[in-house]
């Protein structure tokens, strides 16, 4: 398995190598091994996001290189569907923001 080498920045409650050690993509068929979703599952969506808060561009270009290197393996995907499964979401507000009682 491969991540990409950056800079972490320190999340306050949230131990350094807790935040992307799990949930990494298995690179045959690009889907998480811990919880079966299609890669990036929302664990690691959740938790990259906490790497660069209020940073969508440095997250975006992040996610791009997986994206560049999943394509191949994907190829029943479009590059559209491609884009949006590793890019798409970025803009999106967190779950937990969508939420709201009525």
């Amino acid at each position: 398995m491969f991540l990409v080498q950056h800079r972490r920045k320190a999340v306050p409650g949230v131990p350094d190598d807790d935040l992307t050690s799990a949930h990494r993509p298995a690179p045959d068929d690009w889907r998480c091994p811990d919880d079966g979703e299609d890669w990036p599952c929302a664990v690691f969506r959740r938790r990259v996001r906490l790497l660069y808060p209020g940073e969508p561009d440095r997250l975006a270009a992040f996610m791009r290189h997986f994206r560049d290197r999943a394509a191949p393996a994907l190829p029943e995907l479009t590059p559209e569907q491609i884009q949006a499964r590793f890019v798409g979401w970025i803009n999106d507000p967190p779950v937990h923001r969508r939420l709201r009682s009525i």
